[in-house]
């Protein structure tokens, strides 16, 4: 199962991702990538010289992690956005912890602005997911962990069912 949790990519959310993220089972937060906390982690490590940068090492970091989860047939949970070339079972946004928003990020949308013309740059954030993609809104930090830590368990992996009902078919004959 992959999970997207639409959330704006600004320090605000570094916040908010924390909250929910410290209320998820142990099942789940060892599926979790945070996107706010890692941009938090290179700026404050200087290894990114501002969010602007930490925002694209931080989508390069997110689909280096949703490759390997897909190789390895696991679970993830992504806080943040990717581009839709990146395919999610689920995508939910959280704008805020007391109530139900549409997802919006302006920090992005600035940052669109600046990269006008920088195909590089633009092939990473112009075409990601978006409210529209949304299937819920959430809000609460203990009962979206919950609904999260539950919802991520819900895939019964039917491809290795498969896979193993097809080995005992080759093994009976």
């Amino acid at each position: 199962m992959k999970i997207l949790v639409l959330m704006p990519l600004d320090e605000k959310n570094v916040y908010i991702a924390s909250a929910i993220y410290h209320s998820l089972d142990s099942y789940a937060k060892d599926r979790c990538f945070t996107m706010p906390f890692f941009m938090q982690y290179l700026i404050t490590t200087k290894i990114a010289p501002n969010w602007t940068y930490a925002v694209f090492d931080s989508i390069l970091a997110a689909e280096r992690l949703y490759e390997t989860a897909e190789r390895a047939k696991d679970d993830m949970i992504v806080f943040g956005n990717m581009p839709k070339k990146y395919k999610f079972d689920i995508v939910f946004n959280i704008q805020d912890l007391d109530e139900d928003l549409p997802y919006e990020d302006k920090f992005m949308d600035k940052i669109r602005e600046l990269i006008k013309g920088e195909k590089t740059l633009e092939e990473k954030v112009m075409d990601m997911y978006t409210n529209a993609d949304s299937t819920m809104a959430l809000h609460n930090k203990i009962a979206t962990a919950d609904f999260l830590s539950a919802y991520l368990k819900t895939d019964p992996h039917l491809e290795e069912i498969e896979a193993k009902y097809r080995e005992s078919i080759d093994g009976n004959n």
